[in-house]
């Protein structure tokens, strides 16, 4: 796990140069349509409250902090990204992952990160310790083990390339090996995830970007978030439950299918 951390670390100090504009490209406005869960975090921003965002890449978020009437900050691991953010919004601040942060904040927020994290558990207490007592914490990630579908960052047979690239360059070993994995290695890790209870917190210690693939959204994951995961170890450690993806009213279906999130108060005590 070591040098998967230390793989993605590197990565995403210097991430490909399309890697914000795919990722962004769905978060340059937020509608409750479209970003129903964006939209709830923003609506709890008051006046003169302070929120921290946990990976906050191109910091999307920090306009609407701030319209709000909150302060904005965000932590990332490109120092280059940091300074552009700093330009772009000089009333917030921004600093390198792992800098010790003075305060503590009203809402310390994770928008699609934590899947990006091969220590969720860690992750998750490093939000918690930044949180002020009596204050939330929001998370939005894919949900890879109860969604629909299979993790991007999954790749079949021995290499990451397209089951028709395999095919044409006749490496018929590399198709069969795909095929197999698709249909049923794959479906039997759901089948397996799905059945154990809550706190698994899942690792695909072979993401595919880490194979040659080229970047596409969340090829990248390490961790297969499971919103029943994150709920269990906030629960854990005494918080109360303000709202998920599951009971948040309005919720377009098509989001529900692959996406979830959670919204939770620290103990004052």
């Amino acid at each position: 796990m070591a040098e998967l951390h230390r793989q993605l670390a590197e990565y995403y100090s210097h991430p490909p140069s399309s890697y914000y504009v795919i990722a962004d490209r769905p978060a340059l406005y937020y509608t409750p349509a479209i970003q129903p869960f964006h939209c709830d975090i923003v609506g709890r921003v008051r006046s003169g409250s302070s929120l921290l965002e946990m990976g906050c890449g191109s910091a999307h978020l920090c306009p609407f902090v701030e319209a709000a009437g909150g302060s904005y900050t965000g932590v990332d691991h490109s120092r280059e990204l940091l300074e552009a953010n700093r330009e772009r919004f000089p009333h917030a601040q921004f600093f390198p992952i792992g800098t010790p942060l003075s305060r503590r904040f009203d809402i310390v927020a994770s928008l699609y990160t934590i899947e990006h994290v091969v220590d969720p558990a860690a992750y998750l207490q490093g939000m918690w310790q930044a949180c002020k007592p009596g204050g939330m914490m929001a998370i939005i990630c894919p949900d890879f083990v109860d969604g629909a579908g299979l993790p991007p960052s999954f790749y079949y047979g021995k290499t990451s390339r397209r089951f028709r690239d395999k095919l044409r360059s006749f490496a018929l070993a590399d198709a069969f090996q795909h095929l197999l994995d698709l249909f049923w290695r794959a479906s039997r890790w759901k089948a397996q995830a799905r059945s154990v209870p809550p706190g698994a917190f899942w690792i695909n210690v072979r993401p595919r970007i880490f194979d040659g693939a080229a970047y596409s959204i969340d090829a990248d994951a390490v961790h297969l978030p499971r919103l029943t995961d994150i709920v269990w170890w906030l629960e854990t450690q005494g918080a109360s439950i303000v709202v998920t993806s599951r009971s948040l009213p309005n919720v377009d279906p098509s989001i529900l299918k692959n996406n979830c999130y959670v919204l939770a108060r620290k103990p004052v005590a």
